[in-house]
């Protein structure tokens, strides 16, 4: 059974244009749990977390503390998508077996790294995420991506502690 979440507002896939990203500034935080904590300046300042999960492809999640406070989840590759910049593509979310459906905008991402992230209007929803064992994102024609989320919640409070200090 799929719950639909209206991902569209509440989480659209975006991804950073190298021009976007260029702007950006990442500052290392600390590290948890096998993921990195940086510290992030520009448009979308805020802290993120980040972890390899090969030398090819990394996962971020994030929250941007600004007045109407939002976070991501993203994906990156440096072995190419099949998300071309500004295509968008239909993208099913797992978490433990509860079903999320939202459209993927594809972008290319500096340092090589194409992907796209997804912006969730309520941040709890990084933090409910973060308590889970499993997430796969599956792109409509693509095969599934699974992603341990262990460690996850540990890190996340490194996260809202670099928060704190932004």
């Amino acid at each position: 059974m799929h719950t639909r979440m209206k991902i569209g507002a509440a989480a659209v896939f975006v991804a950073l244009a190298a021009t976007g990203a260029a702007a950006e500034t990442y500052k290392k935080y600390g590290s948890e749990a096998g993921w990195d904590i940086y510290a992030t300046g520009g448009a979308d300042s805020g802290c993120l977390m980040s972890r390899n999960l090969t030398p090819e492809t990394q996962f971020q999640m994030g929250i941007v503390p600004d007045a109407e406070a939002r976070g991501y989840i993203a994906l990156y590759t440096k072995e190419g998508t099949q998300i071309g910049t500004g295509e968008q593509i239909s993208v099913l979310f797992d978490i433990d077996g509860q079903q999320f459906t939202g459209e993927a905008t594809g972008r290319q991402m500096m340092d090589g790294y194409t992907g796209a992230f997804a912006w969730v209007d309520n941040p709890a929803f990084i933090y409910e995420l973060a308590k889970k064992k499993t997430l796969t994102i599956t792109p409509a024609g693509g095969e599934p991506i699974v992603l341990s989320l262990a460690g996850t919640d540990a890190a996340l409070k490194a996260l809202q502690a670099c928060q704190e200090k932004q």
